[in-house]
């Protein structure tokens, strides 16, 4: 059992609902697999906050420790920080993969 609890603000749960509700368009399948990839996804951020790798891609994001878990195939992408002195892994987004996420995730 992780010590690190997962937290996940509401905006998370309404844009995990955005991309569901466009997934749906593609079948209830495609917007099942997404779910059950993401609930997968954030068990394992959860229990092993530790697993994924930090982002090498954006510098402010490097500097900070923040991290990104792929899903679905490489689709979307959770973002993710550690707050050690609060056993705290906290959700800051969840994006397309090919959309540009430090543009979404500076207008947070």
């Amino acid at each position: 059992m992780s010590q690190y609890k997962l937290v996940a603000p509401d905006f998370i749960e309404d844009d995990v609902d955005e991309i569901e509700d466009t997934l749906c368009e593609y079948g209830v399948r495609t917007a099942r697999a997404f779910s059950n990839d993401f609930l997968k996804k954030l068990d394992q951020i959860e229990q092993f906050p530790f697993s994924c790798a930090v982002d090498q891609v954006y510098p402010s994001l490097t500097e900070k420790g923040d991290r990104k878990a792929a899903l679905n195939k490489d689709r979307f992408l959770v973002l993710y920080m550690i707050k050690e002195q609060e056993s705290k892994t906290v959700i800051i987004m969840v994006e397309r993969t090919e959309r540009n996420y430090i543009t979404t995730f500076k207008q947070i």
